[in-house]
């Protein structure tokens, strides 16, 4: 009986200090695991940082490459606007060297007697210069230059039309139905007008009604 309790004694004694380094180690375990959490939260904090200097940094890029893409697609079309403007001024100093021989065949078919005999040199005459005249046009024409309308019978408009004299209502030519012309009604063309493209490359030299 003495030996048993001496023994359950004993047992007793020798597990106490297992029990008690159980219980340092799962204090030391959790001192380290309390110590390594606020590492990893400073670890996890300094990546979000990194993450969201990145995205700020990612919009910036493409900030900066919009703005440049507008800039070099404002560039591109000025210049295509410029490079328009320097063909349209080509064009236009070549057609306005033209204008007056452009007149001076006008001219001539103008004072040719008509009708004209068939087979004289005053026919030959006619169709060279009415050739010539044809092909001249047809030039213009595919560099966008164009005849104004006859303005004969129209109102003058200032911003097609120039004005070389005026005659008073009273003595101005009737129209073909006789009757009297409007005040500011074109009556006579002394040069056509001329477009480029819808501009006036040169306005009509007209006579008109004398106006108020």
């Amino acid at each position: 009986m003495f030996a048993r309790s001496v023994s359950t004694s004993l047992r007793q004694a020798v597990a106490r200090p297992a029990v008690a380094y159980r219980a340092v180690a799962v204090r030391a375990y959790s001192a380290e695991a309390d110590a390594a959490k606020p590492a990893a939260e400073g670890e996890q904090s300094a990546d979000e940082k990194k993450i969201a200097e990145l995205e700020a940094k990612v919009k910036e890029l493409t900030k900066d490459i919009q703005y440049l893409r507008a800039d070099y697609q404002t560039l591109t079309r000025r210049s295509a606007d410029e490079k328009v403007k320097a063909q349209d001024f080509a064009i236009q100093s070549f057609a306005k060297a033209l204008l007056s021989t452009a007149d001076v065949l006008s001219t001539a078919l103008k004072h040719v007697p008509q009708p004209i005999e068939k087979g004289t040199p005053l026919e030959s005459f006619y169709t060279g210069v009415e050739l010539t005249r044809k092909g001249l046009f047809q030039t213009f024409e595919l560099n966008g230059v164009k005849p104004m309308e006859h303005p004969v019978g129209k109102q003058f408009d200032p911003n097609h039309h120039d004005a070389t004299f005026q005659v008073p209502q009273e003595v101005a030519p009737k129209r073909a139905d006789g009757s009297v012309r409007d005040k500011g009604e074109v009556i006579d063309v002394a040069k056509d007008g001329w477009l480029i493209k819808d501009r006036v490359l040169r306005p009509a030299q007209v006579g008109v009604v004398q106006m108020e």
